[in-house]
């Protein structure tokens, strides 16, 4: 980060520091608060009385500089609860308030930024969390999206963007990051090229990216980004906040109109801005000579180096867990964090030994696939959210603990509180999204249910929605489907892609 770009983000705090004082003394209501703090990544939590502050780890990487300063301050400050989020950040929760600006300050020493975290501002950069390790990935795409990133946070306080712009890169076609539906997107060839999708979304009216560029080269990807800030600019929706995004923008210009506007805009920009990059690709050096086999761990490209899955349930932590894996890493070469869109982390660049000692830290996480899910923060901290989901998800963890099934009879499922969809419940193989159920004229807690989600690039699709399930029942729901799998002898994946009739049953029982 360039010294003037971090004494500039440094000044913006000062107002930050004003404005929340003003809050704490009641001067400012909750809403006017939430729309000047969101673009620093702070928000109120529920109740308004404690704080979380979202600290942006570009492209997920979490290196051991400042996982040091995560553990220090959560030590300093007392922080009990950390969040990993879907877009690769790491929220601290339960924040009086008045240390805040001191600790988004402390932040730009290791090049972490809070500004832009939340609100009407730029999200964090999404990357492919194993980009550069990874044997099946085309090439590492993660230096194009530090680059991009960095292009945005210069522009933040320049323009009037669209609301939340996220940005993704995909190294392969697991498209962890679902590059080909956000805002914009850039999916990694083979020939060394990216293709561009742009205004898709996850939320209300969830659409698929539309395609705008076919193996672009990768030094002109900053033309593909000023040409989507400059279209929402012209068209985008600035009166009704609802609409403030770059997905509306397939009804204002339709998607041929889009398409040719986007393409015009990249031309003009082509002839007329500096924007060309150079990047090297950096090169790992560092190799092992042993072999090591779990179900945690991953082969990475480079010779005898291993990642390491850790994935905290719903993706909550406590801080101490972090001085743990710091204790235990700070020594290794070249190992650092990843955090991954699905609320877990990889421990990378480990050798066998390594691995094996990153192994017995983080064996108190997920134990299969259905515990791998994810959840948004939930309702009982987020002031939007409907129901609470990281308690539901738990509950649901812990019931099929006690029971005895095969590990793969439920995929990994994705549940938000609301329909901001921060959980991405709509490319879910399950899906659930927090509403209400009005059964005789009383509302119960319940959860709108979406099956068939896939995220994959080469059969990406949202989720068909088949009602909603009751809160009460969502255990039960997921245990008829348990049941069903189990009885095949089969996986969820291999069951549900051959006994759709069983899910209809299953559905007309419990699916109000």
């Amino acid at each position: 980060m360039k010294d003037a770009l971090r004494e500039e983000l440094r000044e913006e705090i000062r107002l930050f520091h004003e404005q929340t004082q003003q809050f704490i003394n009641k001067q400012i209501s909750v809403k006017d608060f939430k729309g000047f703090s969101g673009g620093f990544g702070s928000y109120a939590q529920r109740g308004a009385q404690t704080f979380m502050l979202r600290l942006r780890m570009n492209q997920g990487v979490v290196t051991k500089d400042k996982l040091k300063f995560l553990c220090d301050t959560s030590e300093q400050h007392g922080v009990t609860k950390l969040h990993f989020t879907t877009c690769q950040t790491i929220q601290m929760h339960d924040l009086s308030g008045t240390e805040i600006p001191y600790i988004m300050s402390d932040a730009l020493d290791h090049d972490i930024v809070c500004r832009g975290g939340g609100g009407d501002f730029p999200r964090n950069v999404m990357c492919s969390p194993l980009s550069g390790v990874d044997p099946d990935e085309y090439f590492d795409v993660r230096p194009y999206a530090e680059c991009v990133g960095d292009y945005l946070l210069s522009i933040v306080n320049k323009f009037t963007l669209p609301r939340k712009l996220k940005v993704a890169f995909s190294s392969s076609d697991k498209n962890e990051t679902h590059a080909n539906f956000r805002d914009l997107g850039f999916c990694a060839n083979a020939d060394h090229t990216f293709d561009v999708y742009c205004a898709g979304g996850l939320g209300n009216n969830p659409r698929m990216g539309v395609k705008v560029g076919h193996h672009v080269q990768p030094d002109t990807i900053l033309f593909y980004v000023s040409a989507m800030v400059l279209m929402f600019m012209e068209h985008g929706d600035y009166v009704n906040r609802a609409k403030a995004r770059t997905r509306y923008l397939q009804d204002t210009l339709g998607v041929d109109g889009l398409l040719q506007d986007y393409q015009d805009k990249v031309e003009k920009a082509l002839r007329g801005e500096n924007l060309m990059v150079h990047i090297e690709e950096p090169v790992l050096k560092k190799t092992g000579d042993k072999t090591l086999s779990d179900r945690r761990v991953i082969a990475q490209k480079q010779q005898g180096l291993y990642a390491v899955y850790y994935h905290p349930l719903g993706g909550c932590l406590a801080p101490q867990k972090l001085r743990q894996i710091y204790e235990t890493i700070k020594d290794m070469e070249d190992v650092e964090l990843r955090i991954t869109p699905q609320q877990g982390v990889y421990i990378i660049n480990c050798t066998a030994d390594e691995a094996k000692a990153v192994l017995a830290i983080t064996e108190d996480g997920a134990r299969n696939r259905f515990e791998e899910s994810v959840s948004c923060i939930g309702a009982s901290i987020c002031q939007v959210g409907l129901r609470d989901s990281q308690g539901t998800l738990r509950e649901a963890i812990m019931y099929f603990r006690e029971k005895d099934y095969p590990a793969d009879v439920l995929p990994r499922i994705f549940i938000s509180g609301c329909t901001s969809s921060c959980g991405t419940n709509q490319i879910g193989a399950i899906g659930f999204q927090g509403t209400v159920k009005v059964i005789d004229k009383k509302p119960y807690p319940a959860f709108q249910v979406s099956l068939y989600g896939n995220d994959h690039a080469k059969d990406t699709r949202f989720g068909d929605i088949v009602g909603a399930v009751l809160a009460d029942d969502l255990c039960l729901f997921l245990q008829a489907i348990a049941d069903h799998v189990s009885a095949h002898g089969e996986s969820y994946e291999t069951w549900i892609a051959h006994n759709a009739d069983e899910m209809e049953a299953i559905l007309k029982k419990y699916i109000k």
